[in-house]
């Protein structure tokens, strides 16, 4: 079954019904639940923080996985992602993603990013996200996080354990 066609299905199913998805369309489902809500409202913040907590937990660390997979973790500081930032730490430990959560306190620890202010990470420009790039060691933190189980399996779990709750 191609479940990348049925997003109207996933908003109207049941939890029991979410219950008997394959892992895989599983986290394709619950992906397009939360999207669909923060999609719903205006402005991203808002619609972010209209998702209730497991929503939310999910959706954050979703959101980390996603840009570090797509442009790596320079590119979720410089994305209106960065929004999450001072979440998802807290957000992976919950998950169970204890190596994800270290790697990333470390990093911003090592490199003393203040991650209630991000503000330093706007850019406008491909080459102000390349001068960004230079800035910290995110090949490092990059490669590391490659190296790990996919979030997605740590928020598969969560889902299916919490379903009720999406």
């Amino acid at each position: 079954m191609d479940f990348y066609n049925n997003d109207a299905l996933y908003l109207q199913m049941s939890t029991d019904e979410l219950s008997l998805l394959s892992d895989e369309e599983l986290f394709y489902a619950i992906m397009v639940r939360t999207e669909h809500k923060v999609d719903d409202v205006d402005e991203w913040e808002e619609g972010v923080n209209a998702l209730n907590f497991y929503q939310k937990v999910f959706y954050s660390v979703n959101w980390l996985e996603i840009e570090v997979n797509n442009g790596g973790l320079c590119q979720f500081f410089v994305n209106s992602s960065r929004m999450v930032a001072p979440l998802v730490s807290e957000y992976m430990a919950i998950i169970g993603a204890i190596d994800h959560k270290t790697l990333y306190d470390a990093f911003v620890e090592k490199n003393e990013i203040d991650l209630r202010d991000l503000s330093s990470f706007d850019i406008d420009t491909v080459e102000e996200f390349e001068a960004q790039y230079e800035r910290y060691p995110f090949a490092d933190y990059d490669d590391a996080f490659y190296e790990l189980e996919p979030l997605e399996t740590y928020l598969t779990k969560y889902a299916r354990e919490n379903l009720a709750n999406f």
